[in-house]
């Protein structure tokens, strides 16, 4: 097909959430893929990987990374300074390693997601009930998630309780977004690109229950400035808005990884009073929901990502 000749890195049809409907592996030969397929080949590699196996290489690289990937180190260590000012320079330095560790762990556990059947790993799921009950008015339901450490093999393993879809945002490289959005319809009802608003609003007024996280950095445009950790934080509106046109619960899922590497635990919780007509009140709950939740297991919050990247007018950037 004519697209399989793009550049990867080329931004497009970031609402087009008919990804497996319109393109085979077969569309992505060109030699401008090859290097994506040989990442590709890598996630399969370590997705085979014995547990115990995989926590040592995780540690090791994980120790490596660190020190060599100096950009993202910064970036962790400039967010847990501003969100844990009470921790002094040795425990913050103490938590960023651990947030490299957990980070590359979560990338052998999301290859496994992505690549075999999973049956080796456990998951205990809390407050079941909470998604049950909100289910049962009827109404489309908003799982709404952070991005704590492992998002996709939870996802993939909560499937035997629920039904999902799954809101993402897509990959540049068309390759790799085919390879994912593949990869996660093998554990999902349907996946819906972040910007597809229209396929979004029509699957939850027809009762769906979609997983969305939406606690990164979309910029100014589609946000309001309220505080994350006692930092003022540009954060999305879109779930008030979502839940009010969808006329959907918004009900609350955390997960977090069990300290043998072995097993996660997730927790649903009673649905959040979204939207209460007030968006900016609705994201500052959304916000203290995150916090409460990430203070549990800090670690493994998505650290390495630029979240206070935006800024209120006239206020430098934090990551200078």
């Amino acid at each position: 097909m004519r697209e399989a000749s793009n550049k990867p890195v080329r931004r497009k049809n970031q609402k087009n959430s008919r990804v497996t409907e319109q393109h085979r592996f077969r569309d992505f030969l060109a030699p401008v893929f090859w290097p994506t397929w040989l990442a590709i080949a890598g996630l399969y590699l370590m997705a085979w990987l014995p547990v115990r196996v995989r926590l040592l290489v995780s540690r090791g690289l994980a120790h490596v990374l660190y020190r060599l990937v100096a950009s993202r180190r910064k970036v962790a260590q400039t967010n847990i300074r501003l969100c844990f000012p009470h921790l002094d320079a040795l425990a913050q330095e103490s938590l960023v390693r651990a947030v490299f560790y957990s980070n590359t762990l979560n990338y052998f556990e999301t290859a496994l997601a992505w690549c075999r059947p999973n049956h080796s790993m456990q998951l205990e799921v809390k407050g079941l009930e909470h998604l049950h009950r909100a289910q049962a008015t009827g109404r489309g339901v908003i799982l709404l998630s952070g991005h704590f450490g492992p998002i996709d093999i939870a996802g993939s393993l909560i499937v035997d309780h629920v039904a999902l879809t799954f809101v993402y945002r897509k990959d540049d490289n068309p390759l790799f977004n085919y390879f994912i959005t593949r990869a996660r319809e093998r554990y999902c009802t349907a996946t819906l690109a972040h910007k597809d608003m229209k396929g979004i609003l029509r699957a939850l007024k027809g009762g769906a229950t979609l997983w969305y996280a939406p606690d990164q950095d979309y910029g100014r445009e589609t946000s309001v400035f309220v505080p994350f950790f006692g930092v003022p934080t540009a954060t999305l509106t879109m779930t008030s808005k979502l839940a009010k046109a969808g006329n959907a619960l918004v009900v609350p899922i955390s997960g977090y990884r069990r300290a043998d590497g072995r097993g996660f635990v997730a927790t649903i919780e009673a649905p959040l009073d979204i939207p209460s007509g007030d968006e900016v009140s609705d994201a500052r709950a959304i916000n203290a929901w995150l916090e409460r939740r990430i203070v549990e297991h800090p670690e493994q919050y998505l650290w390495l990502h630029k979240r206070f990247k935006t800024r209120p007018e006239g206020e430098p950037s934090v990551y200078n």
